[in-house]
């Protein structure tokens, strides 16, 4: 009913709409520079009004508004841009991984310079080159030994460098791993809480800013997708779940039965396609309890080198791996590999730091393969044999000119255990070639002649002059000769194999001086020019994409400050205009107090 009291009743509700708006407008300014904070608004709607006509109650001209009420306090919030910075978060993730990352191998190659595997290979060449011309000299043979020792030194270098910053991105998958389940169990406490309070009546603004900031930081391990639940819950799963059956990683409901992540720390070949994978649960290597071993079987090279690249699997609420039906897989258990869950994101940092361990992998390769191409064709060229032996014959090659130094023994300066080495040819690789010690201990062993492969040593050749120089000259020449060196390592795996015309390999012909160019090969120096220029393009793609999506990811940043950023400028306006209004609504209590006055203390004079 109208009167006083009930004006009283509308200006106090004004005074308590005006202070909750003020208090709101307070908050927003003080969290003005915080990180994911949106700002917010206070809903101000109508209260229910007099003059609904009954019995006792004859209808008035129009219903009397009772005043007002503060429906909600309002997140300001765009979900669809959410989306968008989301989607090129990931992807400037993954891109940024690897821009880092071959920056490194770009800075380990060193590539062009002077001390670079190229111009070393040149100088190699050059010093044989020389040696021809001066073939009785000790001093051409001591820069050829010299020149070889440098050239051998820096591709182990290369290498282990390699090596070490494949470590450093398997290290960085760990370290992700652990981020990433700890995001997801501040993700699933926040989560709890926002359905709780909502439950409640209450809108939990704060707490769904903070559970945004978080999902922003995970969207930048991998691209993600969420579904809105009841009571403002989320379920979360990564857009990539592979074969892992209801892959959520954030569940509103049931949250014991999401998904976690745990990282493979070691791979023990058991021979016949099975491995034994040592992994500790949730990334966490803090203590030895969280390891644990299962055995892997049928896999074949592609699985192994995905396994080791990749690291991540999928596993339960406490860490345990986990089948796709979402079966635990118990310690010491055996599964077959169709069986094992990778993860395999498409996007984000996680995938940009998997897809460096495979690059890094095709480096070393590709590193590998110049290593076997040079010791394979100096060392026949240099000894006049296809092979480490002649077939039918005792011959061998006695002083073979590279060697595999995890293999080579020498005792006085002298090779001891020269079948072992020449068995092991086969396995040099860029870690582990070295020039034979015994030539860098005495370079008058090094084989220049034209007949010297009719010879162990060269000293026995009686046939050529001491200035028969023919035999440096085709060293040289291996400097432009076409080799298939793209097919080291897969169809050439050892020295017969590069002569092998079943392979379509070349020939060893003239004394064992000249070898037959192969029209589908290349040389060794452009093979490992064309891995610079691979590499280059690499690192360039990977800088322009990290610039476009930087520029890309800031202007959706913007987009989204624009609807949920906090303008000082804004609040200090709805400050003063609640501030008025709030002012006003006191003064009519002010004035009523005055009425009331009349009324009670004017009826009694």
């Amino acid at each position: 009913m109208s009167g006083l009291f009930s004006t009283f009743n509308i200006a106090k509700r004004g005074l308590f709409v005006q202070q909750k708006a003020i208090d709101v407008t307070s908050h927003n300014i003080a969290n003005a520079n915080t990180e994911g904070y949106s700002r917010q608004r206070v809903e101000i709607e109508t209260t229910r009004p007099f003059g609904m006509a009954t019995l006792n109650n004859a209808a008035e001209v129009g219903q009397l508004g009772t005043g007002a009420q503060v429906s909600a306090i309002q997140r300001i919030r765009d979900t669809f841009i959410d989306y968008q910075v989301r989607t090129e978060t990931s992807t400037f993730g993954h891109y940024e991984a690897r821009e880092k990352f071959l920056g490194e191998i770009e800075s380990i190659f060193n590539e062009p310079s002077e001390t670079g595997i190229s111009t070393l290979i040149g100088k190699f060449f050059d010093s044989w080159q020389q040696l021809s011309k001066q073939a009785n000299s000790s001093n051409a043979r001591t820069v050829v030994a010299q020149q070889s020792a440098a050239l051998a030194d820096e591709l182990n270098h290369t290498y282990t460098q390699l090596k070490s910053l494949k470590d450093n991105s398997s290290s960085l998958i760990r370290s992700s791993v652990f981020e990433i389940n700890n995001l997801l169990n501040q993700l699933d406490q926040v989560n709890q809480q926002i359905i709780g309070v909502k439950v409640a009546g209450n809108m939990p603004n704060d707490l769904m800013d903070r559970r945004d900031l978080l999902l922003d930081q995970l969207s930048s391990k991998f691209n993600i997708n969420i579904d809105k639940k009841s009571f403002e819950g989320y379920d979360v799963r990564p857009v990539d779940t592979q074969d892992v059956k209801d892959g959520s990683i954030l569940k509103s409901e049931n949250k014991d039965d999401a998904k976690r992540f745990s990282y493979i720390t070691n791979m023990e070949d058991l021979g016949d396609g099975s491995y034994r994978l040592t992994y500790y649960k949730l990334g966490d290597m803090t203590s030895e309890g969280n390891k644990m071993t299962i055995t892997v079987t049928g896999l074949d090279a592609a699985a192994v080198k995905e396994i080791s690249e990749t690291r991540v699997l999928w596993a339960s609420q406490d860490g345990t791996a986990i089948k796709g039906d979402g079966w635990e897989i118990q310690n010491g258990d055996t599964v077959s590999y169709a069986e094992l869950q990778m993860f395999q994101p498409s996007s984000g940092e996680l995938k940009g730091y998997m897809s460096m361990m495979t690059d890094i992998d095709n480096y070393m390769e590709q590193l590998n393969r110049v290593a076997k191409a040079l010791a394979f064709t100096v060392n026949a060229v240099h000894s006049g044999m296809s092979d480490v032996t002649s077939a039918g014959e005792p011959a061998k090659d006695f002083v073979p000119f590279f060697v595999n130094n995890q293999v080579a023994e020498y005792s006085n300066g002298n090779l001891i255990n020269l079948d072992a080495v020449l068995l092991a040819e086969k396995d040099i690789t860029a870690e582990n070639i070295s020039i034979n010690q015994e030539i860098l201990n005495d370079v008058m062993k090094i084989k220049t002649r034209t007949h010297d492969n009719e010879f162990d040593y060269t000293q026995n050749n009686n046939v050529d002059g001491e200035s028969d120089g023919e035999r440096a000259k085709a060293i040289a020449a291996l400097r432009y000769a076409l080799i298939k060196v793209q097919d080291f390592g897969l169809n050439i795996n050892e020295r017969k194999d590069l002569f092998d015309a079943l392979k379509g390999g070349s020939t060893l012909t003239n004394n064992g001086m000249t070898i037959g160019g192969n029209t589908n090969g290349t040389t060794i120096d452009n093979y490992f020019k064309d891995t610079i220029d691979k590499l280059g393009v690499q690192s360039q793609e990977a800088k322009r994409i990290v610039k476009n999506q930087q520029s890309l990811l800031n202007s959706f940043t913007e987009s989204r400050l624009s609807v949920s950023g906090v303008s000082l400028d804004e609040e200090m306006a709805n400050l003063i205009q609640f501030q008025h209004a709030y002012q006003a609504n006191a003064k009519i209590i002010s004035t009523l107090d005055q009425l009331l006055d009349v009324v009670i203390n004017g009826l009694v004079r």
